[in-house]
């Protein structure tokens, strides 16, 4: 049974896999022969990837960053702080959460609208600093920190931000890690709300490149596919061990 199972492991690997080899295949061969044109003619003549791939990378980085800023306190005050409605709000944010993002799209580009920041930078970055995800699965995390170490830390400041930084930090180190990466990633690819939100091309982001693929050659497209897969690839190559501790429901209470 042992066996069977490693079987299927593997061949549902080989599966996901699968796709990701043809891509990366593809983009070193053209008419059947090895060569490195694509990528030559994807960084040397099509000018536009450019500017989508450091937009890309400006908008992942920026929202990751913002969003930890906001995570970090706003599970902290769901883990410690006693008030009238928490646990109504808190289930708000997990149903936020399971949302679809085709529900949430259309309020967003109203709110977006009437504060005249479409077609601008911040009008992606905005809504996507305040993302519930990352406050349900802190939270769940905070849930087994050591609370001893917090009322140590309460008995010599009354300064939140300080105990934050030198009592909680520390304990959830791993989540944050996590959380960051998954955050990093989902900001990576996010395709509808720059295809929606904006409307100059110099503004968009590598996920649209890829997505209007009848305006670029088939020879540009896998190359730049390959290049959109290398930062994820090596966040997880370089900290899978902080996902694994980070998002381990075994030592969630």
């Amino acid at each position: 049974m042992k066996k069977l199972g490693i079987v299927l492991f593997i061949a549902a690997a080989l599966v996901f896999a699968a796709p990701v080899v043809m891509t990366a295949y593809g983009s070193f061969v053209s008419e059947g022969i090895p060569t490195l044109q694509n990528y030559a003619d994807l960084l040397f003549d099509c000018f536009i990837f450019y500017p989508m791939f450091w937009n890309s990378v400006l908008y992942a980085v920026v929202i990751t960053a913002v969003q930890l800023l906001v995570i970090v306190p706003c599970a902290f005050g769901f883990s410690q702080a006693k008030f009238r409605g928490k646990g109504a709000l808190f289930t708000a944010y997990i149903i936020l959460m399971m949302m679809p993002l085709q529900v949430t799209i259309l309020p967003n580009y109203i709110g977006l609208r009437d504060m005249g920041l479409i077609d601008t930078r911040l009008g992606i970055i905005l809504p996507m600093t305040f993302s519930p995800f990352g406050v349900v699965v802190m939270h769940q995390y905070m849930k087994s920190i050591d609370g001893s170490i917090i009322e140590a830390t309460r008995l010599e400041t009354n300064s939140i931000l300080r105990i934050i930084l030198t009592s909680v930090i520390p304990q959830i180190r791993a989540c944050i890690f996590a959380v960051a990466i998954f955050v990093f990633a989902d900001c990576w690819n996010m395709l509808e709300q720059p295809m929606l939100f904006l409307k100059r091309t110099e503004l968009k982001t590598l996920s649209v490149f890829i997505a209007d693929a009848d305006k670029y050659s088939g020879n540009v497209l896998l190359p730049a596919s390959v290049i959109f897969m290398i930062p994820i690839f090596l966040l997880y190559l370089f900290f899978n061990e902080y996902l694994e501790k980070g998002l381990t429901l075994g030592e969630l209470s």
